[in-house]
């Protein structure tokens, strides 16, 4: 099991996963950690700026378009 306690030892799980050879490397557990990972950092930046609601709102629209356009390869996703 990989222990994850930072956004670089993030990175390097994303990068492992990539490489293993798993066609379902980013699914839907993955999709998770990084968004929860990336709300907590968008919030921090920008709690004046933007809502709860809008950073969630946000990162889902993110992480979809990251999965459509980067993972599947699709170019309109």
């Amino acid at each position: 099991m990989t222990t994850i306690q930072n956004n670089k030892d993030l990175l390097h799980f994303l990068i492992d996963q990539a490489g293993s050879g798993k066609k379902d490397w980013f699914g839907f557990s993955e999709q998770k950690i990084t968004g929860i990972d990336l709300c907590y950092e968008l919030a921090q930046r920008h709690a004046p700026e933007m809502t709860p609601e809008a950073v969630v709102d946000y990162v889902v629209r993110l992480n979809n378009t990251i999965f459509h356009r980067i993972i599947m390869g699709k170019n309109n996703g």
